[in-house]
């Protein structure tokens, strides 16, 4: 999840309905009107986490992104901003920098907000806002609702009647290495081969075993390819996210895919049919394939971005 720059702690939201398969970026023009030093003086901003539908963001029981109850809507017209109040010096000032590089600060207030997000969504269809977007005041909040709410409203009802779905892959190497040898027919026949004497034998082994490793790389990718393309025909749309080797582990195995997948309600049933079917046809091999879901698409929502500021900077979302 991407963090929003901390300086820009006012915004306003540009937003084009989507078209095939481009979704148009959502824009936070810059709406304050005050310097550094007016707003380093205000305690409390408003910290946006999603828009929903008016009326369908429910009665929220949940602590804010500071663990503080409150969570709030702001409506106007057929559109609701889901905010809390949040002290300012947490995103802007002296410790804001070393708060958002401080994965102790950051991870719980991620969370929080993740969960409000997922609450909002239990209720209608939700446009996401990246961890990290700060408000000075209600009011620039009320001029990006003002200005923009019918082309946020667009973005809703075009992720009303579909879902975010993630599919990752994780391959046993041990397992894998040893199904490639057996299945390679010149690897098959290199180990068949194998020398008795042990010093002989200990050196062809390590070539085996070097060139397997080979084969399992190009064997991952390709499978991550095909898995993609099956998956693809029962989606929208299908977003590659960046592996994580360092995180994405789970026990011995390491992950190979990672994707996020838009998809529509009513083709859940084959979607998840047919991740089954992948799963199944893999496991022998050595990778498994897991669903889980559904998330808030902010993977198919327009990410937010801000222009330059000479007071406040740049907010781009990555």
């Amino acid at each position: 999840m991407a963090i929003l720059g901390h300086r820009a702690v006012a915004a306003a939201t540009a937003l084009s309905p989507p078209r095939g398969r481009e979704v148009d970026k959502v824009a936070l023009d810059e709406a304050a009107h005050r310097n550094e030093r007016e707003i380093a003086m205000e305690p409390d901003g408003v910290y946006l986490y999603c828009f929903a539908r008016r009326g369908m963001a429910g009665d929220i029981r949940l602590p804010g992104i500071d663990g503080r109850e409150g969570i709030a809507a702001l409506e106007a017209g057929a559109v609701a901003a889901v905010f809390s109040r949040v002290p300012l010096n947490g995103f802007i000032g002296p410790d804001a920098e070393a708060n958002l590089q401080d994965l102790r600060w950051v991870a719980p207030r991620a969370c929080r907000h993740e969960r409000v997000v997922e609450e909002v969504m239990r209720f209608g269809p939700v446009l996401p806002v990246r961890f990290g977007t700060v408000f000075s005041s209600q009011q620039p909040l009320e001029k990006l609702l003002a200005e923009k709410g019918e082309q946020i409203s667009r973005v809703l009802d075009w992720v009303s009647d579909k879902e975010e779905w993630a599919v990752k892959g994780f391959v046993d190497t041990s397992k894998a290495r040893e199904w490639l040898t057996a299945a390679d027919p010149v690897l098959a026949e290199r180990r068949r081969r194998m020398p008795d004497a042990p010093g002989a034998r200990y050196l062809q082994q390590r070539r085996l075993d070097a060139e397997a490793g080979k084969a399992l790389l190009l064997w991952r990718s390709a499978a991550a390819e095909q898995i993609r393309d099956e998956i693809q025909h029962e989606a929208v749309d299908v977003c590659p996210l960046k592996l994580q080797p360092q995180s994405g582990r789970e026990g011995d195995r390491e992950m190979t895919l990672n994707l996020a997948v838009l998809v529509l309600r009513d083709r859940l049933p084959e979607f998840h049919a047919r991740a089954e079917a992948i799963g199944a046809a893999y496991a022998e091999q050595g990778l498994s394939v897991g669903v889980s879901g559904p998330w808030p698409p902010y993977n198919f929502c327009p990410p937010p971005e801000t222009r330059q500021n000479e007071t406040l900077g740049v907010l781009r979302s990555s």
